[in-house]
């Protein structure tokens, strides 16, 4: 199972990023991702033998993440990977402190963990020609109060996205899995706006 840990946006604030990826979208052509799909991604764990998925709840249930807030302020470009993204200029020590934290724990158990650098940001398009030319549009408060554990399939038409665990609140009361087939979270994929 191909998995990754990430910030899931409510309605309102997964409507306004959508909206500045078709904006950006207007300028620096690319595609743009569905609004479904948006998300900050905590860590990558790439692929986990399913054996081992009852061993990563156990460490999401008792690592709880302090809820904070994010403004995201600014659009980004990635020429190399020809990404346009939204970021937020400061990062909360809590949400550091919670994805080394897990991280820690999940090495401990014995798996690989790839250290990249935490650059959090939301990817708004893929395959952009060229950055936005105003790259400060009015900024955009997040409140977080917790993560998800997401399950990554790849189909032809690109990956589709399941939610299989959600911690929130800042205890670990407010951690709950989900049955695929109940996830209020449908699977989604990448996909073409339009």
């Amino acid at each position: 199972m191909r998995l990754f840990l990430a910030l899931w946006p409510g309605p309102g604030v997964r409507a306004q990023l959508h909206e500045w990826a078709v904006s950006a979208h207007a300028e620096c052509g690319g595609r743009v991702l569905r609004a479904q799909t948006l998300h900050l991604t905590l860590a990558f764990l790439d692929e986990v033998d399913p054996a081992r998925l009852p061993v990563l709840l156990a460490l999401m249930h008792r690592t709880p993440l302090t809820p904070f807030t994010l403004t995201f302020d600014h659009l980004g470009y990635w020429a190399d990977r020809k990404i346009v993204w939204a970021g937020a200029p400061t990062v909360p020590e809590s949400l550091i402190a919670t994805r080394d934290a897990l991280l820690s724990q999940w090495r401990a158990t014995g798996v690989p963990v790839v250290t990249q650098s935490f650059r959090p940001h939301v990817t708004l398009l893929r395959h952009a020609r060229r950055a936005p030319s105003d790259p400060h549009p009015r900024s955009l408060v997040w409140h977080c109060d917790g993560y998800v554990l997401v399950h990554s399939v790849r189909t032809p038409r690109g990956p589709h996205y399941r939610v299989l665990a959600e911690h929130h609140g800042g205890t670990s009361d407010g951690f709950s899995t989900t049955p695929p087939e109940k996830s209020a979270k449908p699977a989604t994929q990448y996909g073409i706006v339009g």
